[in-house]
């Protein structure tokens, strides 16, 4: 369920001070393996200083445009991945990759005819970049309003790419930048889109505000798709349910701190039946021990990505027991009352815990 691939680094290119992007070569002989929708993202597998870590970047590229897969990755502080991707990685490299996976995607067709609001903080432009170049290259009666927030017009991932797209497709493509912290030299912070200037601010409550009534429906059917930190969705998310925005035609995906405080340790040596792979596997759970990595530690090899509850690489059913998740970005109410779980976030909160992975 978590076969890797060797794929080979094509180009590395430096997006900011502390992002890159690269490129991969997929052999003739992955190409289906490797087929993906526009906001899907890759799991890269390192093993450094004697330790497995997984990480997950979205894709920038776009499934509609033939060339080689593309993630950005954004140093993140203290990041043991992010860091030794931007300092060390050459092309030439070899990687293990999982194929593309993610419930955070579009579902883009030629007929469609819609309208779609994208919402981006920081890194989580990349899967929303490959979203909009899809539709862009795809629907050609859809319409596209983008907003793109970051701290200043240097920290502003894919910038060049984006005005591009901007200027060949501003009949159907408006794009506003937002900027916390905006250079001293920048007077007019309130211009229009077409002027391509930059609204001073976060994506809080009063800039989706702004936003959703500066630029009305084009088609009523309408999309819209959130990437950045946890806060921004939030805030974002909340905003267009008041709007009457209904919960079914919001998509979100979390990029950032996926650190939570809760430190609920759950029962201690809780029996596990875990089905997977058409084995079952029984062990006992350790005090504070997620469900996950009780797996991983008794030598088996259960399906995980990120383990900060955001990609749900690590999705199973719960079928009997009771059990708390610390972290949880990926999975909506429905599904939990379904009984699907993140076993990376799980702890038991009952003696017996019966699992099955899909």
């Amino acid at each position: 369920m978590s076969k890797f691939y060797q794929l080979k680094v094509i180009a590395i290119k430096k997006e900011t001070e502390d992002s890159v992007s690269i490129s991969f070569d997929v052999p003739y002989e992955f190409h289906e393996i490797f087929s993906y929708k526009p906001g899907q993202y890759l799991t890269l597998k390192f093993t450094l200083h004697g330790e497995e870590l997984r990480r997950s970047y979205s894709l920038c590229s776009s499934p509609v445009v033939e060339g080689p897969l593309r993630i950005g990755v954004k140093r993140v502080k203290d990041g043991v991945v992010s860091n030794h991707i931007n300092n060390n990685i050459k092309i030439g490299d070899l990687i293990d990759v999982m194929p593309p996976d993610g419930r955070f995607f579009a579902d883009i067709k030629r007929d469609n005819y819609k309208t779609y609001y994208l919402f981006a903080a920081g890194s989580g432009i990349t899967p929303i970049l490959s979203i909009l170049r899809t539709v862009l290259l795809t629907e050609e009666r859809s319409y596209v309003y983008m907003i793109y927030g970051n701290r200043t017009e240097n920290s502003i991932l894919f910038k060049k790419e984006l005005d591009e797209l901007q200027k060949k497709y501003g009949d159907r493509f408006i794009l506003e930048y937002t900027l916390s912290r905006p250079n001293r030299n920048w007077s007019d912070l309130w211009k229009s889109s077409k002027e391509q200037s930059f609204r001073k601010g976060r994506i809080d409550t009063e800039a989706v505000k702004w936003f959703i009534n500066e630029f009305p429906l084009y088609a009523q059917n309408a999309e819209y798709y959130i990437c950045g930190p946890g806060t921004m969705i939030e805030n974002t998310k909340k905003t267009l349910q008041n709007m009457d925005v209904p919960d079914n035609r919001i998509f979100i995906e979390s990029f950032g701190s996926t650190k939570t405080e809760d430190t609920l340790e759950g029962i201690d040596n809780a029996k596990l039946t875990a089905h997977l792979n058409n084995e079952r596997i029984e062990v006992l759970i350790p005090n504070g021990k997620t469900i996950l990595r009780t797996l991983i530690d008794a030598g088996v090899a259960p399906p995980y990505s990120c383990e900060g509850g955001v990609c749900s690489t690590c999705l199973c059913k719960l079928i009997k027991g009771k059990v708390h998740m610390k972290n949880n970005l990926a999975l909506n109410d429905d599904e939990i009352k379904q009984g699907y779980i993140l076993s990376c976030q799980s702890i038991p909160l009952s003696d017996i815990i019966d699992i099955v992975y899909s």
